[in-house]
């Protein structure tokens, strides 16, 4: 037992041996594949299998009935007719004893005793019973016929034979439903482990994503290449754990109806076989060096199209068509040579066809023959009708299997290719991480200076080239710049979300890199334009994790951002539960809520980043008012979607091409900074071409 557990085991983790095995072992082990729902799998495979054999039985003796038509006409010897007797339960003297021979019966001892005369009709599965004695299942067979009188007249024995072949057909598909149940659990445990994984990766790289590629690479990860990967899991599994079985109890009932005939088959299908992938090479190397010359054909057709004007301009358009007609002419001529080449690959030649279709009428002739030319005595070697049309049946069902089998490696292949893609993603090293010896930052008392910093994304694009400027503490700033993400880029650098390639952020003159993660990000806060709200109770996304705090706390920061007014008005006010999407939440609603998960932490900086959607005149009034209470004794740094929000700081901060272009008031911008007009102009001025953007 332990033994074939071992051969199952191996053949299991043979599933995470593919070309590129370490990533697939990184992402889950041989063990938790092997130990868990796949044992099931091939437990239940056993009696798929053994209910498999069964209803090939089953089909044998239906044909046999229908064949034989419970008749038996036997000449027995007098060993045969008690042996007869044995098996049916029935007298071997139905008929006359005759002798079978003429020769003198004087001799002291008779060469050819006299014989038994067996003759019964309309018996049911009675020749079966003779037929199968010397066959692994003929005293089964035998018990049954004694046992089960239906079994012994033509009309019962069909219907208890049908009536078993349903119930075998019933039970089997219940096996491989459980086989399939078992499997998708089993990849579906496999993959756990990578969602796991991608999920801790994500939460470590994600807020370095500036411009949400990361983001749109790590969806596709998490969705379509681990649906890959627990498809090709569940194929992998499912194939192992019942094909090899199903092959085994397949040839099983092939060497017990002929051996011989069985080796004889396997000898001819292995050299069609062989012969079939030697003509498929052949013309596969054919039909890539027929694509290749179509294909350079293909690109001097394309490279006459660029010599259009000079062609034009000397005039000589007739001899440059003339000159287009021939590449032409030759490329539909290798184009052709290409298509019949590539369709020989699925649609051999004549020759191929007429040896396959000769090799497949001798290994018909070869069962036929069996069965033409076997002894209607009592022969032990009888080859029944009934017994050639089972192994035509058996040999029918080995096909799937094997076809299964050798659509494996593909499923390796696919396997392996995308634990390769997520494996690449989850090696990726964060950019930024706490320093040994980090210190404890204080609030910002002082400054904030930005020195000489430089940053490059992670697609290479270069976002800031020497950034340097100073903020003094408990103003309020606006930072724009004609693309978005080197102002995002900035505002992200505060709380460390992203790291300088070059320069340095420096609080009250302590680099940032140097302090703690835990207690920078405690007093620099961000608040994105369109944070979706965890999923759990209002009262628990603003506490934001924090447990210490109360639902005073909670509310008092609900109302200075305004979000109070319709928390109260939900189903269950602070109690109300809201999904990771932020359910009937619009986003000015999910807004005001993430300020009040800043508010209730109470930070020393705070940066707004204001979503670029047009607010009711409600819900902007509602804004002014909680920028009025946020930005008292607090440093404050918006990243500015609406005009009114630029005019009520006292300073903005333009950047251009990654660069500090302008600094200073509103007002004094507008009369002295060209680039400032422009990007005034390109958001909010109503006469500009295209208005994506809100005005007010």
């Amino acid at each position: 037992m332990h033994g074939g557990d071992g051969c199952f085991s191996r053949g299991l983790a043979s599933i995470v041996e593919v070309s590129h095995p370490s990533s697939l072992e990184r992402i889950m082990s041989r063990r938790s594949l092997i130990h868990g729902q796949a044992r099931f799998a091939v437990l239940w495979s056993i009696p798929a299998v053994v209910f498999l054999v069964l209803l090939l039985l089953d089909l044998s003796l239906l044909v046999g009935l229908l064949v034989d038509r419970g008749r038996i006409d036997l000449v027995l010897s007098p060993t045969e007719a008690t042996q007869f007797e044995e098996l049916t339960g029935l007298k071997a003297a139905g008929g006359s004893q005759i002798a079978i021979d003429n020769r003198d019966a004087t001799s002291e001892s008779p060469e050819f005793p006299e014989s038994t005369h067996v003759f019964y009709d309309e018996r049911g599965i009675l020749p079966a019973v003779w037929q199968s004695r010397n066959n692994w299942c003929g005293s089964a067979i035998s018990i049954l016929y004694r046992e089960v009188s239906w079994l012994q007249t033509n009309i019962l024995a069909l219907i208890w034979i049908l009536s078993i072949g349903v119930l075998l057909f019933v039970l089997r598909s219940f096996c491989l439903g459980r086989i399939r149940y078992h499997s998708h659990r089993a990849s579906i445990d496999g993959i756990t482990a990578a969602r796991r994984q991608l999920h801790r990766q994500i939460l470590r790289i994600s807020p370095e994503d500036l411009d949400g590629t990361g983001n749109e690479l790590a969806n596709q990860l998490f969705v379509d290449d681990v649906e890959i990967l627990r498809n090709g899991l569940f194929e992998s599994i499912s194939t192992i754990c019942r094909y090899p079985l199903e092959l085994f109890g397949l040839s099983f009932v092939l060497l017990s109806l002929n051996w011989q005939l069985s080796l004889q088959w396997l000898a001819a299908l292995v050299l069609g076989t062989l012969l079939m992938n030697s003509v498929r090479r052949a013309a596969l190397q054919k039909s890539r060096l027929a694509e290749d010359r179509s294909r350079d054909e293909q690109y001097v057709l394309l490279a006459n199209f660029k010599n259009a004007r000079l062609t034009r301009g000397l005039g000589i358009e007739r001899d440059e068509h003339e000159q287009f007609q021939k590449h032409l002419n030759r490329y539909h001529s290798r184009l052709n040579d290409y298509l019949f080449t590539s369709d020989a690959i699925n649609h051999p030649g004549t020759f191929v066809v007429f040896a396959c279709a000769g090799l497949m009428a001798f290994l018909v002739f070869l069962v036929c023959s069996n069965v033409l030319t076997s002894n209607v005595t009592s022969s032990f070697d009888r080859f029944t009708v009934a017994e050639g049309f089972t192994f035509f049946a058996t040999v029918a069902l080995s096909i799937p299997s094997l076809l299964a089998l050798k659509k494996l490696p593909l499923f390796r292949h696919d396997v392996s290719f995308a634990a390769e893609k997520i494996q690449r993603y989850l090696n990726r090293v964060p950019t930024v991480s706490q320093a040994i010896g980090a210190k404890f930052l204080q609030p910002m008392g002082k400054t904030l200076h930005f020195e000489n910093v430089k940053y490059v994304s992670q697609s290479g694009q270069k976002i800031l080239d020497g950034v340097d400027f100073k903020f003094e503490v408990d103003k309020c700033y606006a930072i724009v710049s004609a693309d978005p993400l080197e102002a995002k880029a900035v505002a992200l650098m505060l709380p460390r979300f992203i790291e300088p390639r070059e320069g340095r952020v420096m609080i009250d003159g302590e680099d940032i890199a140097w302090v703690t993660l835990e207690s920078l990000r405690a007093e620099t806060v961000f608040v994105a334009a369109d944070d979706p709200p965890f999923e759990g109770t209002v009262f628990e996304n603003i506490r934001g994790g924090q447990s210490e705090l109360t639902l005073q706390q909670v509310t008092e920061a609900a109302k200075i951002s305004h979000a109070h007014n319709f928390i109260v008005k939900l189903f269950n006010g602070y109690e109300t539960v809201l999904s990771g999407e932020g359910d009937s939440l619009d986003i000015g609603q999910r807004f005001r809520l993430g300020l009040a998960r800043a508010i209730v932490r109470n930070p020393a900086l705070l940066i707004i980043e204001e979503p670029w959607v047009q607010f009711d005149d409600d819900t902007k009034t509602l804004l002014a008012d909680a920028y009025d209470r946020i930005c008292r004794e607090r440093t404050v740094i918006f990243l500015p979607a609406r005009m009114s929000t630029v005019r009520r700081t006292d300073h903005v901060l333009v950047l251009h091409e990654g660069k500090v272009a302008a600094f200073g008031p509103h007002e004094k911008l507008v009369a002295q900074s060209p680039i400032y007009r422009h990007w005034e102009y390109m958001h909010f001025n109503e006469f500009r071409r295209e208005a994506p953007f809100p005005v007010g």
